[in-house]
């Protein structure tokens, strides 16, 4: 396992994290999973520069009673191992009470698991997978999780007035319970779902998953995935001939493969939110620490997971128990970088705030919101 601690950083894209103080016995010290390396790489260090920013605000108004927040940052690799076994050293070699953590929705399950064992926090910035509500008392999600987005979506497309589509999605807990969701949401509103294809991810070609699209002949495609798969996929449809609308999951973490072809035709629904007074205040910060770089979302929600965490431990302390009960009370009246938190019983997030999202002239714009 790599990792990068107050003392040290690992890698290109760690450097910017460096250079902190060392942990001191009079500091409060949270831990932060991230992929530092492996995939996602990018956004995964924004989401822990968005909690950078947090700590540096909290730190300058005088900490938590007191005490400096200091973090301790772990690189998951984007490896379900390296995950638990960051986990496992924050949780009983740093004696973190707490874990804000980027990654897909297998490593969070894992180290929720872990963490519901250590009878630790486990604050979740990134994974959507409707099992995530498994874990509560234990686990706490900035995110909406993916049976919201995905209802919103199939719900969005059927307003179009599209019959049927074919959803095409990883085979991953994300992927499918996108698919799930949004085809749910789709056929209660009168539409069919034709084809449902469930990739592999990392292949250097999916022309065999996309023909059969083609041959099913659908109005529109459901789909959800990530940066270089995404690319690759609509290489391949591009190629077939498959000229119909992509609606999309978190639309703006694909990579467009041509943007001629694409213009207009990509569109779906996305976490938003970050136009508020708070999130305008957060990227003005990110631009003043890393000028010349382009901020993504994962800052706000890296932001509001430690000033939450940080309410709650201003309120009882360091104790993981008393923490895990008093952050449905820290949320309350809380609007943060991704507008107003709010929680159901389990610790998951309802009612955010959603953008919907449409790819045009070689960028993503906002056209609307979904409240």
């Amino acid at each position: 396992m790599k990792r990068n601690t107050m003392l040290a950083a690992i890698g290109a894209a760690a450097l910017a994290m460096a250079g902190m103080s060392p942990v001191m016995a009079e500091d409060i010290t949270i831990g932060v999973i991230a992929n530092l390396t492996g995939q996602d790489v990018n956004t995964s260090v924004q989401m822990a520069r968005g909690v950078e920013i947090a700590a540096d605000e909290i730190n300058k108004a005088g900490g938590i009673g007191g005490k400096t927040i200091k973090l301790i940052v772990e690189d998951s690799e984007y490896k379900t191992q390296e995950a638990l076994t960051a986990a496992t050293k924050l949780y009983d070699v740093d004696k973190v009470p707490a874990v804000i953590m980027f990654g897909g929705s297998s490593l969070m399950i894992a180290v929720a698991e872990l963490a519901k064992q250590e009878g630790k926090v486990l604050i979740n910035t990134s994974s959507s997978s409707a099992k995530l509500g498994d874990y509560p008392g234990t686990l706490f999600s900035i995110l909406p999780l993916d049976d919201i987005l995905g209802k919103e979506l199939g719900k969005y497309i059927a307003k179009k007035g599209i019959k049927t589509v074919a959803t095409v999605v990883p085979n991953n807990t994300f992927g499918l319970g996108v698919a799930d969701a949004a085809g749910a949401a789709f056929k209660e509103a009168g539409g069919k779902v034709v084809k449902s294809v469930a990739y592999t991810e990392g292949q250097p070609d999916y022309r065999a998953d996309m023909q059969s699209v083609v041959a099913a002949a659908p109005e529109a495609i459901i789909s959800a995935g990530y940066g270089d798969d995404s690319r690759t996929i609509f290489k391949n449809a591009r190629e077939l001939g498959l000229n119909v609308p992509w609606f999309a999951a978190y639309p703006s973490i694909f990579t467009v493969e041509n943007d001629a072809w694409m213009n207009g035709k990509l569109s779906g629904v996305d976490n938003g939110g970050y136009s508020n007074d708070t999130g305008k205040a957060v990227l003005a910060a990110y631009k003043a620490k890393w000028p010349g770089e382009e901020p993504l979302a994962h800052i706000y929600y890296g932001y509001d997971a430690l000033k939450v965490l940080a309410a709650a431990m201003a309120k009882v302390g360091e104790d993981p128990k008393a923490i895990a009960a008093e952050l449905p009370n820290a949320v309350k009246g809380y609007v943060g970088a991704t507008g107003a938190i709010a929680w159901d019983d389990r610790g998951q997030r309802i009612d955010p705030p959603l953008d919907l999202i449409e790819y045009k002239d070689g960028k993503f714009e906002t056209v609307g919101t979904i409240q």
